[in-house]
């Protein structure tokens, strides 16, 4: 593991033996919490990265507290066993100081991606982005919030996956509130506008952080920076971000994260569906509403007339038509715009539908749906059968692994079967070839590596090209998926994918993993 903005520090070589078992080596990086040492653990021969707390073991009221944030850090993380959360190995007290044994994480920090090579692309910063709201799912699964998610806190490992990490003001949700009056622990420009007023934060803060974190990596400057910290203070609170263009399709997404209020922020589902979109190439990111709105719209909620399409206009554009000037699908509408449109409404006479007219009106709309489905039956539009049904699921494809089966899912003859590229990069040869996606090496890069041709399982796709074959009673095509594939099953079976490289002598040099979506939709 190394430190965020420490990146790749060097130091002088220690000997210095820890708890009379881990062995340090060199600093990794420097932070307000702590440092990081690359280190051995002689017990269990591995390398391992130990973090050095600043704080010593014995002290005043103040240096307990720290100590407390400590251990429950430690424990929080060790509760997350997740491949894009940093694993905890140990904890353990030495020289009057408390350290934490973690993972060693081989590759620099987001910001210092960003950093040396520039922003990432919007698709790239989506496919980050799913790994990481899939992090911070398991860390509140666990009753945590990190509340310190920003690019320097996210490790890149050599095969690209992020992985998130110093948790070291996490705190557990039980009650107990660990910061001293007045203190601001975190990031202030990652920091959600509620943690710098001082009120309750929970799970959307994290997710309001992670949009100030895509921004920033994508975008390639913080929307919230100012030159002085009150400032930045103050914008976080109360200014919109500065969001440049280059986050196009990122920046509905983006916009709905940083929202002011956490019950306005889309759930962490439509966080991911809409980045997905993103990583899919799909020009529409999706209507990502956040709840209080869709609890108003209910019938339930007995709105005025006009109070309910004012509603619905200010959360939908219809496809194919412009967005008017200084808006964008799934924002709310400015202050002044919401202002014009009260007086509009208040200038004309208004009635509240009542529990009858609420009754005859939703009645109307079934007995309209009812007939134009019926409608479509007569003209044979709609086919008189049920939908189908799918199901869906998530695999990490290893690129030394040869053909993996997929689980969770059941192939019958006809259904359709879909297989889409989500993220990850890997290497059919990680000392000679670059890490590549899921379509595999350029002609000119495959074509310099024809006396390894035999290594190819299917022979007129490149190497590295991400393949699937159904495996049943009957033999089925290899089918090329690259970012994705679409098919008809011709017989029951189970579907498995792979590289192409076979497995065996040919794969050991072989480094990455892919992470795929599988849908399967049943044809009844």
């Amino acid at each position: 593991m190394t430190s965020g903005d420490g990146g790749h520090e060097a130091a002088t070589h220690s000997e210095r033996l820890i708890a009379g078992r881990y062995l340090l080596h060199d600093v990794l990086g420097r932070g307000g919490m702590g440092t990081v040492w690359r280190a051995h653990d002689q017990l269990l021969d591995r390398p391992v990265a130990a973090k050095e707390l600043h704080i010593l073991t014995t002290g005043d009221e103040e240096h307990r507290v720290r100590v407390r944030r400590t251990i429950r850090e430690a424990r929080a993380v060790a509760r997350v066993p997740h491949p894009h959360v940093v694993g905890v190995h140990d904890l353990v007290e030495s020289e009057d100081r408390l350290w934490i044994v973690m993972e060693l994480v081989e590759g620099s920090s987001l910001a210092h991606r960003i950093a040396e090579a520039g922003p990432l692309t919007p698709q790239q910063t989506a496919a980050v982005g799913l790994q990481l709201i899939d992090a911070l799912d398991a860390v509140h699964a666990v009753g945590t919030l990190h509340r310190d998610v920003k690019p320097a806190n996210v490790l890149l490992r050599r095969d690209g996956s992020a992985v998130l990490t110093d948790f070291g003001i996490a705190t557990l949700d039980d009650g107990e509130f660990l910061t001293t009056t007045g203190e601001l622990i975190g990031s202030v420009e990652f920091m959600a506008p509620e943690r710098v007023k001082g009120t309750e934060a929970g799970p959307a803060s994290d997710l309001w952080s992670l949009g100030a974190t895509l921004a920033t990596v994508c975008g390639g400057q913080s929307p919230f920076r100012r030159p002085v910290a009150p400032a930045t203070m103050h914008a976080v609170a109360y200014e919109e971000p500065v969001l440049p263009e280059r986050l196009g399709p990122l920046r509905p997404v983006i916009e709905a994260l940083l929202r002011k209020f956490p019950d306005e922020r889309p759930s962490a589902a439509a966080a991911r569906s809409a980045l997905q979109a993103v990583v899919n190439g799909e020009t529409d990111a999706g209507l990502l509403l956040p709840p209080a709105t869709v609890r108003e719209l209910r019938p339930s909620a007995p709105l005025a007339e006009s109070d309910t399409m004012t509603s619905i206009r200010r959360w939908h554009v219809p496809a194919g038509e412009p967005v008017p000037p200084g808006r964008t699908t799934g924002s709310f509408d400015s202050p002044q715009s919401q202002s014009q449109s009260q007086s509009q409404s208040q200038s004309q006479p208004s009635r509240r539908a009542g529990p009858k007219r609420l009754w005859w009106a939703l009645a109307g709309t079934a007995v309209l749906v009812a007939g134009a489905v019926g409608g479509l039956f007569l003209t044979g539009t709609l086919p008189l059968k049920e939908d189908p049904k799918a199901r869906t699921t998530r695999q990490v494809v290893q690129s030394a692994g040869g053909w993996q089966p997929v689980t969770g899912v059941s192939i019958q003859r006809g259904d359709q079967v879909t297989v889409e590229f989500v993220s990850g990069e890997w290497t059919s040869d990680y000392q000679e070839l670059p890490m590549t996606g899921p379509a595999g090496y350029a002609a000119n890069t495959d074509k310099s590596q024809g006396g390894a041709k035999a290594c190819k399982i299917k022979g007129t796709a490149p190497f590295a090209t991400l393949l699937a074959r159904l495996v049943g009673e009957q033999e089925f095509p290899i089918h090329v998926v690259g970012r994705r594939l679409v098919f008809r099953a011709s017989g029951n079976a189970a579907l498995q994918l792979g590289m192409n490289d076979a497995a065996g002598v040919c794969s050991d040099d072989n480094r990455g993993t892919m992470t795929v979506q599988v849908s399967v939709t049943h044809q009844r």
